[in-house]
């Protein structure tokens, strides 16, 4: 029997050109267009194994593979820990509910936690992922020539060889290993727990141990996690972190509870008690002064999670914005545009992704979203697109540019915009007249840049961007096309975080933010320093007579600051407990901003700003200092000479079941292999019982090319007895044995997407 066409396949991506290239603990595949990223990552995992084995004290007992890709706009860290092999895609995470932190040093480390915690905590190795308890019923069949009726009843009860939640499994990974800090507790994190504490939504002890939730759900177990696995390390030790792993690889222990119990003295519940009374009465103190007083503006737009990137009309009174309204999840954003005199809203766009940007002339808006169906290798990359208001019509403008956050340039009619490869970003110009994009950046140490903006008066670019910790904001002057030009704005003493005097310009090369201070009179010299690496300076929105307002945390809160380099007055203009983002300038000085609060994104309007003494503004003006001795960014690319990349497979996985079927016992096992990089993979079974009953299967699937190949199996038995008389004289006893075989080959195509 042959098939062709599945509803759901796929894509094998066979146009990748693969390669691979090994160091002393692990196996580095990667494909041509990720090579830079996987050399960065062979550096960062070398880097971190000895600190995250000597946490654990325990090694896999085979090089971990690493695997580098990037088929998709897409970014995400996988660790398969049963396979021994962490996937890694390589564009950089760029999301509104984490704080920003170079990738690699972040992300493998992340992965390569998850690895060797979850194999320490396995109850039966690497080879025995599970078990199966299984029942199967059916319904009565009364005709004489069929042995039963239809199946009924079917229950498969699974018995995992790993029983960790996510809440720790999460929150182990994100704490790494004691005194790391690619990840730490920025402010982001504490953004999202100060809120859930002081309106009372703390995650319970239940909801902690499970995903599939709505909004900013999912984020929250990974908070909430990474705060209760720091709280346990702080309280009774760090090395309790890996004690309870070692209670948790018992053959018996399947509850988190006990297991903290055995571990820590105390059961699950009053560990998860204790944390929860010092979070609130800890946030709580801490924002007793805010609220004094609050400054936040009138909430415009709350329907929804994520209402981001307001962006005001150029000629009327209302602004376009994303929202994930009437939708499930934070990331499923349309592009709207709201009315402010009228109060009516229209949907302009869905899955629409980072900020949008308005034609000069108001009629046409430009964003980023993914195209409907993939290219003709299956990717799906970020493209720009238009939209007009006159024929209500959208046009694609770029094609498989992997381009975000459009930026239109009204004095040549140019869009700017950003763009990924490799896992580095960079700054293009789209010229909307010949429709060709050109390379404007070349930034070698491959930072994360985001939330581009326009400065009209000064004919330049704005960026945010992160070479390590948090973000900085960088300058491109579009006359010199150079990164590196001076740009006033105000100055922070890395070692006091006072504003001081002097000017910015960047590293051609790197992309980093230098300051240049003052001429020194005594020493007749002029002092560098890079931009300060302890807080958080990103969303610059500049009017059009120069004012500059962006969002910073130096005070431990997201508030929005702003500076006028006309009369040089500067200061806080929001005074939040939860945090202020994403500025947008009127002409006539309003502020539209997503403010987060009470778990969702908003936008908030400012009708007139006020600046604020910093003594009141977040948790104090000193707070940043907490934020220090960091180390250093891991830069250094591996040299290892790469050679082709051959097939790899990891052990093969035994699952063994028990089924009551037909009410005898059956006995058997389930098997599972798939290649390192997933071009073919087995998977079969087989049980029998006291009868000889045999059930046996195996599918394969080979994804080398295009079309998947496949080919099924199945062999069953069954035999029976039947008793009857001959002329109703003779007794019969008749042995009967059915036997049901079918082979089965074909291809699985994907189309359109599919």
């Amino acid at each position: 029997m042959a098939s062709f066409g599945f509803a759901k396949v796929e894509y094998n991506h066979p146009e990748l050109n693969w390669q691979t290239f090994e160091t002393e603990h692990f196996q580095i595949h990667f494909h041509d267009e990720t090579e830079m990223t996987a050399r960065e990552a062979a550096t960062v995992a070398e880097y971190i194994y000895p600190k995250i084995t000597g946490f654990y004290e325990f090694k896999p007992k085979e090089k971990t593979h690493l695997i580098l890709i990037d088929p998709d706009d897409y970014s995400n860290g996988a660790a398969y820990y049963y396979d021994n092999k962490i996937m890694i895609w390589a564009s950089p995470l760029d999301f509104e509910l984490r704080g920003s932190h170079r990738w690699l040093q972040n992300v493998i480390t992340h992965e390569f936690a998850h690895i060797v915690s979850l194999q320490k905590a396995m109850k039966a190795g690497t080879k025995v992922p599970g078990a199966y308890l299984q029942f199967m019923n059916y319904e009565e069949e009364k005709r004489p020539d069929v042995l039963y009726g239809y199946p009924n009843t079917l229950i498969s009860y699974p018995i995992p060889g790993t029983v960790v939640p996510p809440w720790l499994a999460e929150g182990v990974a994100q704490y790494m290993y004691e005194n790391a800090d690619w990840d730490h507790w920025d402010s982001h994190r504490d953004m999202i727990l100060r809120d859930r504490a002081i309106h009372g939504k703390l995650l319970s002890f239940t909801e902690m141990n499970t995903f599939g939730k709505k909004g900013i759900g999912n984020e929250s177990t990974y908070n909430s996690g990474f705060a209760l696995s720091t709280f346990i390390a702080n309280e009774y030790g760090p090395e309790k972190l890996k004690e309870i792993m070692i209670e948790l690889s018992s053959p018996i222990q399947f509850s988190i509870g006990a297991a903290m119990e055995n571990v820590l003295g105390d059961h699950g519940n009053d560990v998860y008690d204790s944390f929860i009374t010092s979070l609130e009465l800890k946030y709580n103190m801490l924002v007793s002064p805010i609220e004094i007083n609050p400054v936040e503006g009138i909430q415009v737009q709350k329907e929804g999670t994520t209402n981001i990137f307001p962006k005001w009309h150029p000629e009327k009174n209302g602004f376009a914005y994303l929202s994930n309204k009437k939708n499930d999840y934070f990331g499923q954003t349309d592009l709207f545009y709201y009315d402010m005199d009228t109060e009516e809203e229209i949907k302009l766009m869905g899955s629409v992704h980072s900020a949008p940007t308005w034609h000069s002339n108001g009629e046409i808006i430009y964003y980023s979203k993914k195209p409907k169906f993939p290219n003709k290798h299956g990717s799906m990359f970020y493209d720009i697109y238009s939209y007009s208001f006159e024929t209500e019509k959208e046009e694609r403008l770029t094609f498989d540019a992997r381009a975000f956050n459009p930026v239109f340039i009204d004095k040549d009619s140019t869009i700017a915009y950003l763009a990924t490869y490799d896992g580095g970003q960079d700054i293009f110009i789209l010229d909307l007249k010949s429709m060709q994009s050109r390379k404007m950046s070349n930034l070698t140490d491959r930072p994360i840049l985001s939330h581009l903006n326009y400065d009209k008066s000064s004919y330049s670019l704005f960026f945010d961007i992160t070479s390590h910790h948090y973000r900085n904001i960088g300058y491109f002057d579009l006359k010199t096309e150079e990164i590196g030009q001076t740009q006033q704005r105000p100055i922070f003493d890395p070692e006091t975080g006072e504003k001081i005097s002097g000017d910015m310009h960047f590293d051609p090369e790197t992309g980093e933010a230098i300051i240049k201070t003052q001429f020194d009179p005594e020493t007749g010299t002029q002092g560098f320093y890079k931009n300060h690496p302890h807080f958080d300076e990103r969303n610059m929105s500049i009017s059009d007579g120069g004012v500059q307002i962006y969002s910073q945390d130096k005070s431990g809160i997201y508030n929005l600051f702003m500076v006028n380099p006309i009369d040089t007055i500067s200061g806080y203009i929001t005074n939040l407990t939860g945090g202020a983002f994403m500025p947008d300038i009127a002409k006539d000085g309003r502020v539209l901003y997503s403010l987060y609060k009470n778990g969702a994104y908003t936008i908030s309007l400012l009708d007139s700003i006020h600046l604020i003494p910093e003594d009141f503004v977040g948790y104090s003006p000193n707070y940043y200092q907490n934020n220090s001795g960091f180390s250093e960014p891991i830069l250094t690319l591996n040299k290892t000479e790469a050679k082709s990349y051959v097939d790899q497979f990891p052990n093969m996985f035994i699952m063994p079941k028990v089924m009551m079927d037909y009410g005898t016992l059956k006995p058997g096992f389930y098997f599972y292999s798939s290649e390192v990089i997933n071009r073919l993979a087995v998977f079969g079974g087989a049980s029998l019982n006291k009868l000889n009953d045999w059930d046996l299967f195996f599918i394969f699937d080979f994804k080398r090319f295009y079309p998947t190949l496949f080919f099924e199996t199945f062999y069953l038995t069954r035999n029976t007895t039947d008793n009857s008389k001959y002329q109703g004289i003779y007794d019969i006893h008749d042995n009967i044995k059915f036997r049901l075989v079918q082979f089965r080959t074909g291809m699985k195509i994907p189309i359109f997407g599919s």
